[in-house]
């Protein structure tokens, strides 16, 4: 059988007056919509094997909501659950799908449970649309740069190797975070082993020193066996929470102003991923910032799209999937001992109340556990490999996987098939910060995370190499 391919979407935007996740200083539900949210699914197929790829305008998807979606698709089409990769594309302005335990009391008591089962029954309707519209499809693969829009958020002391981490800095001093931390990562060895991780100090920002970024724009080109444009997944790395100045209006954030420059561009729908973006954050924030950073990128992948010469539909087609052992540090709270501390402390809105209600839902998932079993997911189009990982996947960890792939083009997509927070390198645990999480100790994905999902991770595309 030929390739083929299918495109469908559908709307996610829920009702005005639920509470939104992805800050915690919000106070009050949402009381407007900026712009709809989306999904998109993206199926490709041959006489061998199908592939769903499936881009969603939430904060995260846990493994439950994945299950779901997975189940309806395998149901109506009876492509197995395991071929089908469901990712959130991380705005900090959609719904609450659970009580999230770091948003307001009033805002966990307001999310409605029933906004998960829609949002999944959506998503699996679009995978299935995507199914019945399958046609004769050529595919390209390449990659773009977006530069000068994003840097880590994770700037280190090399005095004290503490991290002091910054969400925002004025715009002169984020584009030289952005160049430095390009340098960084464009230092990193092709099919080498790691590269520099942190700059030497730099006086203008205190004699700090920033890490990598990764500023590639990988695309996944598809087009009809006319030529016309079908549809293009292209993945960046920048946390979604550039905004405007109201934390309350419903919005997909940069990813649908990517989405608009590209269709403007191109003429074809995009599929937007977020990368390994838990420790990426943009150059800008607020203001007409979600316009400047989605724009850059959307055009960034339209010009990676144009310089794809020659689409195919010679293309070998291949997904695999496993379960990791991510490690759980030791001495994290039993169940008892963080319900005990919830209980005192749970019912407070402040950073004490937080942390007591984190450790709990953390303790109630690694329980008595030395380790944690996470899904891996990748697949192979042609020599494009498309990895899915389960959290907010620090950049070095994105950038280990690229560097070590037998393929021409790897995209590292995060916060895909479920939602493990934040998983950190081994230095960026010792260096400590938010994204650390240990101190209080609120991250229950210990030392060894990194290996964890670099060993399996490249492991399995040496796998799909050889099919």
């Amino acid at each position: 059988m030929p390739l083929q391919t299918g495109f469908a979407g559908c709307d996610l935007t829920p009702e005005i007056g639920c509470p939104l996740s992805g800050f915690s200083s919000r106070e009050e539900l949402s009381s407007s919509i900026d712009d709809p949210l989306f999904g998109y699914a993206l199926v490709l197929r041959d006489e061998q094997t199908s592939v769903a790829i499936v881009c969603a305008d939430l904060e995260d998807v846990d493994a439950a909501f994945v299950a779901a979606v997975r189940e309806q698709v395998t149901a109506a089409t009876g492509m197995p659950g395991e071929q089908v990769m469901i990712c959130a594309t991380h705005t900090h302005w959609a719904p609450c799908m659970h009580p999230i335990p770091y948003v307001k009391t009033l805002l966990r008591d307001s999310v409605d449970e029933e906004y998960a089962g829609i949002a999944a029954a959506a998503l699996s309707g679009a995978v299935i649309a995507a199914c019945e519209q399958l046609q004769l499809a050529v595919v390209g693969w390449g990659t773009g740069r977006a530069e000068g829009i994003s840097f880590n958020r994770r700037p280190v002391n090399l005095r004290t190797r503490k991290c002091v981490g910054t969400y925002t800095l004025e715009p002169e001093l984020a584009a030289l975070a952005s160049r430095e931390g390009a340098k960084l990562a464009d230092a990193w060895p092709r099919h080498g082993h790691l590269g520099p991780r942190l700059s030497s100090p730099l006086p203008a920002l205190d004699g700090l020193s920033v890490a990598p970024i990764d500023s590639e724009v990988p695309i996944l080109r598809v087009d009809t066996a006319d030529g016309q444009p079908l549809a293009t997944l292209a993945t960046f790395s920048c946390h979604g929470s550039v905004g405007k100045d109201d934390l309350y209006a419903i919005s997909a954030d940069y990813p649908a102003e990517a989405r608009w420059a590209f269709e403007q561009a191109i003429g074809g729908p995009m599929l937007f991923a977020a990368g390994c973006s838990g420790d990426i954050t943009s150059a800008w924030r607020g203001g007409d910032s979600r316009k400047r950073v989605g724009r850059a990128i959307g055009c960034a992948a339209a010009e990676a799209w144009l310089q794809i010469e020659t689409p195919t539909d010679d293309v070998p087609l291949a997904v695999t999937s496993r379960m990791a052992d991510i490690p759980v540090p030791d001495g994290f709270p039993s169940i008892e001992e963080a319900q005990a501390e919830c209980d005192e402390f749970g019912h407070r809105d402040d950073a004490v109340g937080i942390a007591a209600r984190r450790r709990y839902k953390r303790a109630l998932q690694v329980a008595g556990r030395s380790a944690t079993p996470r899904e891996v997911w990748a697949a192979r189009v042609g020599d494009m490999a498309i990895v899915g990982l389960p959290g907010e996947i620090l950049v070095e960890i994105g950038l280990q996987i690229k560097q070590r792939s037998p393929f021409a083009v790897t995209t590292v997509i995060g916060l895909a098939n479920d939602s493990a927070q934040y998983m950190c390198t081994d230095a960026a645990r010792k260096e400590g910060g938010a994204e650390a999480g240990v101190n209080p100790d609120t991250n229950c994905n210990g030392p060894g995370t990194e290996a964890a999902l670099v060993e399996n991770s490249v492991e399995m595309l040496y796998e799909l190499r050889g099919r």
